[in-house]
């Protein structure tokens, strides 16, 4: 199988079709093994919306694909027409900003598809969106992993009410623990953490390398992260570890009655007691582990190959 991947370069996006990409080459080695079997990530970055619009793929020299993966609303225009040309199926991983029915398949978060709502033929709805996480069982595990996030469109930040709830976790915590930060974290938090819990082990971001987090998450005993990072959860939980929530405050909003998609999600996954809350986890100190698993790149992988037979002949 031959998959191209158009790509903006954006290590979210990458993330989620590169998981996809490496789920679908998984079985289709293990179907055909004796076939060319190969992933190509092509990048669109400073093509024009004109020049996307009308891509043919004049400018590669590689083996025709037998399916072209998506995600970033810049791509879009440049696999419908990449695919048109090469006839070959196109799927998108994310709600699209074009019309659903223009991709063969749409992948999309369920807390993207609105409540009460049927997905259509084309939809295949997925837990949080696919990440290239799995579980290393053979990799002892010896961590307490902190992953910190920031300010962000639904939540503020309070650095003391985060570091409240650090200094609790650390107190009832007898494993190693190693924090790390995001982009978004504020700048003095580092220091702030480092002076209010000097037995963490802290790495900022910026001195941290691209595989630092599923390093980490391989070795994870348990693994903390606050609720504006709701894609680092599905990682967390992908990896197989007992997940839990640090809080923070939520932004006041004009609509009071509406529900974001972060917020959506995360109900979810509290209601299925896939992860706990601090202040659930406050009152018995421990973090239930109810065997939440998630291998979504690896349903949809299977879910792809039963609706394309032809993808592996």
């Amino acid at each position: 199988m031959i998959i191209y991947i158009i790509s903006d370069e954006k290590k979210g996006h990458l993330s989620q079709t590169r998981g996809l990409a490496s789920a679908l080459l998984e079985r289709a080695m293990q179907k055909a093994p004796n076939a060319p079997h190969a992933v190509h990530e092509i990048s669109i970055v400073g093509k024009s919306w004109f020049s996307k619009l009308f891509y043919k793929g004049k400018d590669l020299d590689l083996p025709r694909p037998d399916l072209i993966l998506c995600a970033g609303h810049s791509t879009h225009l440049a696999a419908l027409s990449l695919s048109r040309h090469l006839r070959c199926p196109r799927i998108v991983c994310m709600k699209p900003s074009l019309p659903l029915r223009m991709f063969d398949l749409c992948i999309l978060p369920r807390h993207d598809m609105p409540e009460g709502k049927q997905p259509a033929d084309n939809v295949f709805l997925t837990n949080g969106a696919i990440n290239n996480i799995k579980p290393q069982p053979e990799v002892e595990k010896t961590e307490t992993l902190i992953l910190i996030g920031g300010p962000s469109k639904e939540f503020d930040w309070d650095a003391e009410h985060v570091l409240n709830q650090l200094t609790t976790i650390v107190r009832h915590c007898s494993n190693n623990i190693v924090l790390t930060t995001s982009r978004r974290t504020p700048k003095d938090f580092v220091q702030e953490v480092t002076d209010a819990c000097p037995s963490v082990r802290v790495e900022p971001v910026d001195q941290t390398g691209p595989t630092w987090v599923a390093d980490h998450l391989a070795c994870a005993r348990e693994v903390w992260v606050t609720q504006d990072s709701v894609s680092m959860v599905y990682e967390a939980l992908s990896s197989g570890a007992p997940v839990a929530v640090i809080e923070m405050p939520r932004k006041n909003s004009k609509k009071k009655d509406k529900v974001s998609r972060v917020t959506r999600g995360l109900n979810m996954l509290t209601a299925e007691e896939a992860v706990c809350t601090f202040t659930t986890w406050a009152q018995k100190h421990r973090i239930p582990h109810n065997a939440t698993l998630l291998n979504e790149a690896g349903r949809a992988a299977d879910y792809i190959l039963q609706k394309f037979p032809h993808l592996i002949p």
